[in-house]
């Protein structure tokens, strides 16, 4: 009989990619590590891992097994969520990943949930956008909590449930006393794109995905920045638009933030849905669902 934490560890090696990493995520010794994979090994009577002098990988039994192993956490996965909300049980972990630019809003209802329940342990980190998905598919993360800039309502990937928490309109952000600031109605294309030839433009590095987004509402208006600065994070961007560095686009409550940065009306509207991702399995278990909930009082209204 397959043992369910070998699966677990095996399935853990095939998303970490060596016996190094696989240790370090799972809190155990690559020595362990590497016992536990020898013994589902005999378990399953064949080999798992092609093993090196410096490096481990699968072979295609164990590439096999992984796939069965994935079907058969969700199945168990499932299961104890729904004993756990047929008991009304608030116990466990709940690893809650996040955007920087949420978590002072998500982390106060956070940590309520652990001062009112004993049982609960709650691990915040931060993420990012791209990678939110993976992790909670992979189960480095229980919820994942982002932003999606995009005006494309993709759905998600297998295994995985998507809720919308907030949806808010994106804005041009410029220095309160600059002569835009506050006006009564929408910019045209022609004054932003004057507006962004005019100021240097902030924005999120390459391959950050509230940058692809921006970038792509600039082209469709036919606008090229001559002058770019980037940096990570949206209170960052905030930060720099209130000292007069440049302009930027800003979820309007990232910019209403600071008394010192103004704002201006697009045409057409941006907007920007702060959504939870939990996979589709642990939707039934008391811990997830209240941490969902919480999630979602922090980012109403």
């Amino acid at each position: 009989m397959l043992e369910i934490r070998r699966l677990e560890i095996l399935h853990r090696f095939a998303t970490c990619g060596s016996i190094v990493a696989t240790a370090v995520d799972l809190g155990y010794s690559p020595s362990a590590v590497s016992q536990q994979l020898a013994t589902l090994e005999r378990e399953a009577g064949v080999a798992l891992i092609e093993r090196t002098a410096h490096s481990a990988s699968l072979t295609n039994a164990g590439r096999e097994l992984v796939e069965y192993a994935s079907v058969i956490l969700n199945a168990v996965e499932d299961a104890q969520s729904r004993m756990r909300a047929h008991a009304g049980t608030v116990l466990g972990r709940v690893d809650v990943s996040c955007i920087p630019s949420l978590a002072a809003r998500l982390a106060p209802h956070l940590a309520r949930l652990q001062d009112h329940h004993a049982d609960l342990t709650i691990v915040a980190h931060q993420t990012s956008g791209a990678d939110a998905a993976a992790a909670v598919l992979d189960r480095s993360a229980d919820l994942a909590v982002i932003d999606d800039w995009s005006d494309q309502d993709n759905p998600p990937a297998q295994g995985l449930t998507r809720t919308e928490l907030r949806r808010e309109e994106i804005v041009l952000a410029v220095p309160a006393d600059h002569p835009e600031a506050g006006r009564s109605g929408p910019i045209t294309g022609a004054a932003l794109r004057g507006l962004v030839q005019e100021h240097t433009w902030l924005s999120a590095p390459v391959g950050d995905p509230t940058r692809i987004a921006a970038d792509e509402y600039l082209a469709r208006a036919r606008v090229e920045p001559a002058r770019r600065w980037e940096f990570q994070g949206l209170h960052v961007l905030a930060a720099l638009v209130a000292a007069g560095a440049g302009i930027a686009l800003l979820p309007i409550d990232v910019a209403a933030d600071s008394v010192d940065v103004g704002t201006v009306t697009l045409r057409p509207r941006p907007y920007r849905r702060v959504l939870a991702i939990t996979r589709t399995a642990t939707q039934h278990d008391p811990a997830l669902v209240i941490c969902l909930a919480a999630a979602r009082e922090a980012l109403a209204g």
